[in-house]
């Protein structure tokens, strides 16, 4: 009987010795890293993304105005959403936060939208020092131009 024991305990001692010559993956040599959360903005129409613009809503062309407040109130909604940097992020909140305001400017202007003029995407990024080190897209938002007013000149 103690030759049918001999491979299965062979087999169990090597199984041991691998096991303890294999690098660990619970404990990682890596710091944990913040999570942060970031806007991009590509657009084909010219935009005024400052928050304290008091001229904002006056200018010559009222369309552009409706796109940089919607993406001003963007920006807001994310840093009261994520207002400080965690290890774990909230991306729940901060899409629910955007989404919200991306809902709003849909529900009021999508019936005038005549294809897609900007592209807003949101950011997940692991910060190392403030510094982003890695980052990937989780939502975009499609905004449409606005046309023009159909009002015929005065002569």
């Amino acid at each position: 009987m103690e030759k049918k024991n001999r491979p299965i305990t062979a087999l169990l001692t090597l199984l041991l010795c691998l096991t303890a010559l294999m690098p660990t993956s619970c404990g990682s040599d890596e710091p944990e890293l913040l999570v942060g959360y970031y806007l991009t903005i590509d657009s084909q129409v010219r935009l005024s993304l400052l928050e304290n613009d008091e001229e904002q809503g006056t200018s010559a062309n009222p369309d552009e105005d409706v796109l940089s407040n919607t993406i001003v109130k963007m920006k807001t909604a994310l840093k009261e959403s994520y207002p400080e940097a965690t290890y774990n992020g909230n991306d729940a909140a901060v899409i629910a936060a955007l989404d919200a305001i991306y809902k709003d400017y849909k529900s009021m202007y999508s019936h005038l939208e005549r294809g897609t003029v900007c592209t807003v995407k949101l950011y997940r990024a692991k910060l190392d020092n403030g510094i982003v080190v890695n980052s990937k897209s989780i939502k975009v938002f499609l905004f449409g131009a606005l046309p023009q007013s159909t009002e015929q000149p005065t002569l």
